[in-house]
Order: structure tokens, then C-alpha cells, then sequence
């Protein structure tokens, strides 16, 4: 029996979604789509945390800031008028840390590499995951043709 959960080093989701012009027009709008184009978020999911949070983290890296966890926390709070649970959002920038969708260095976060425009950065990442997992996969079937030699 092969060990698949141990085995699985990180997941990628991409959905191929159509973009109607009414979702141009709001900024949520488009975070959501953007979030569930990339798989960070699940369909009919109410996850309004992880969304505010990427709003949050778009919008520093936009204006060319790489914030703390305390400055992602008060533009939270700023952004939504509500006091943040600081454990729910660790938890979230650790997932999306683990994704390599942001990173961490002397205390303070960037998305990806942290260069260039956030289609750029994103299309780095996933591109990267892809190949990566490519890697392994064209590896696998060269082995399964050899063996049906």
C-alpha cells in the first residue's frame, strides 16, 4: 500500500472560471474570484477571514510595503471595523506561508519572491508547483513505459 498522505509535499487547485463583467466591478468581487481561481478558497465557501486577509496583503504589496503581523492586524481592523482574533490570522498566513503564496523574512511578509505585479508573482508560484510536481509525474510514467516494454 502506497503511504499517500505522507507522501503529498503541497497541493495545487486551479479553476478554470468564467469572468463575467460583474465581478470586475467590486474589488471583493474580484478577490473571491481570484482566491477560488486559485484554489485558496472553496466554492459556496464563507471563509470572509482569508479573503480580508489577502485584501489586506494585495493591497501592501501594491503600495510596495512588506508588513508585519501587527500591521496586517490593525489594516484588518481598520478594513472591517472589527477586532481580529490574532490566532485565526497566524493560522492563515502559516497556510499560505506553507503554499509559498507569501514568505517571511526578518519579521515581515512578501508575497512569493516579492517582486514584480501580483499576476506576475502568482504566475512564478504555481508555475514553479507545476513543474515541480511535472517533474516527478513524467518521471513516474517513463518508468510505467519501461516497464510495459
Amino acid at each position: 500500500m502506497i503511504p499517500e498522505s505522507r507522501l503529498i509535499r503541497s497541493e495545487l487547485t486551479l479553476r478554470e472560471l468564467g469572468l463575467p463583467d460583474d465581478v470586475l466591478l467590486a474589488k471583493k468581487s474580484l478577490i473571491r474570484w481570484i482566491a477560488l481561481s486559485l484554489g485558496m478558497v472553496l466554492p459556496n465557501e464563507s471563509r470572509m477571514l482569508m479573503l480580508d486577509l489577502l485584501d489586506v496583503i494585495f493591497e501592501f504589496h501594491v503600495k510596495g510595503d512588506n508588513p508585519t503581523t501587527k500591521d496586517i492586524i490593525a489594516r484588518l481592523e481598520t478594513t472591517t471595523k472589527k477586532k481580529q482574533n490574532p490566532k485565526a490570522i497566524y493560522y492563515h498566513l502559516q497556510k499560505l506561508k506553507e503554499c509559498g503564496i507569501i514568505a517571511r523574512r526578518k519579521g515581515r511578509y512578501h508575497l512569493g519572491d516579492g517582486e514584480g505585479k501580483l499576476k506576475e508573482i502568482f504566475r512564478r508560484i504555481y508555475t514553479r508547483k507545476t513543474e515541480d510536481a511535472f517533474s516527478n509525474i513524467d518521471r513516474a510514467f517513463e518508468k510505467l513505459e519501461n516497464n510495459y516494454r
